[in-house]
């Protein structure tokens, strides 16, 4: 697949599914979580807070060195292969946030994380996806009936009646979350231009390279300019912490349109494409054709 798709599609840039190389090396891993209690929450948080590339390799050197880990193998294969998997060396690259496994192996996932096993006879098997369907379904229904719902605003400002209003439920409820946790980081403005402010986490802890970093957020009212050195937007299409905290600071009223993508929005599918599929029509010899 590595040769494959350059040549195919030369314009793709192919990367590896974070989930996929982490069950990879699940079991080398646990060992050393047994060695050392807070390794995991360590790795995790270098793999999971928006680190730009240098201060990625900063924070993974001083986790070996803390760990003593140099000679282990499979910290050097996952090094080896960082700039595959870790999305600190393609921000600027738009994925919309797929950046994980797909519905079909998340799927997979469920079945054998709450319903199968890989000791169970095919009669179990069938029964466990029987109900691990009707679980599925309950729960979509309970999103359903949920969604009816009215929906309010966490705070007063503008900015998040204006999301609220544009974003799917879906969406909404992430971009929420992530204003909650904006809260913990505090705001200081730049010395060298006013609309430049420095972001840093209160909770400044050693362990933790993200905590101690200030991220740059740039904030042009004047001219509808919101960007942040993490790049999160230019990734995934949604604002991070920091460009969140930024918009409370300013007390934003409205968040410039070319910021709220479309995709996200109530109004994704309006003129949907023309689909030749299931589509019947009849020829001149009065026989019909269906296209599928």
């Amino acid at each position: 697949m590595a040769k494959a798709i350059p040549k195919i599609f030369p314009r793709t840039l192919h990367k590896f599914c974070r989930w996929h190389i982490m069950n990879k090396h699940k079991d080398p891993l646990k060992k050393l979580y047994k060695l050392f209690p807070d390794l995991k929450d360590q790795l995790t948080a270098i793999l999971n807070h928006p680190l730009m590339p240098s201060e990625f390799e900063d924070a993974w050197k001083a986790l070996i060195e803390k760990y003593n880990l140099h000679d282990i193998n499979v910290m050097i294969n996952l090094w080896a292969e960082r700039k595959l998997w870790i999305s600190a060396y393609w921000k600027e690259v738009f994925c919309a946030r797929m950046t994980s496994t797909q519905r079909s192996e998340s799927m997979n996932f469920v079945l054998k994380r709450g319903f199968v096993t890989e000791r169970d006879n095919l009669h179990i098997f069938a029964k466990q996806v029987n109900n691990c369907v009707q679980a599925r379904h309950e729960a979509e229904n309970a999103e359903a009936n949920a969604s009816t719902g009215t929906r309010k605003t966490v705070t007063r400002y503008g900015f998040e009646a204006q999301v609220m209003d544009k974003y799917t439920r879906a969406v909404y409820s992430v971009f929420r979350e992530r204003q909650y946790h904006s809260t913990a980081f505090r705001i200081k403005t730049s010395q060298d231009n006013p609309n430049n402010y420095l972001v840093h986490h209160y909770i400044q802890r050693k362990e933790f390279a993200w905590s101690r970093h200030e991220f740059r957020v740039l904030a042009d009212e004047a001219e509808g300019r919101y960007e942040c050195e993490c790049k999160l937007w230019e990734h995934t299409g949604l604002f991070c912490h920091h460009v969140i905290a930024v918009f409370e600071h300013l007390r934003l009223d409205e968040i410039p349109s070319k910021y709220i993508l479309q995709r996200y929005t109530k109004d994704a599918v309006t003129n949907p494409d023309f689909n030749r599929r299931d589509y019947r029509t009849t020829t001149e010899d009065v026989t019909s054709i269906e296209y599928r």
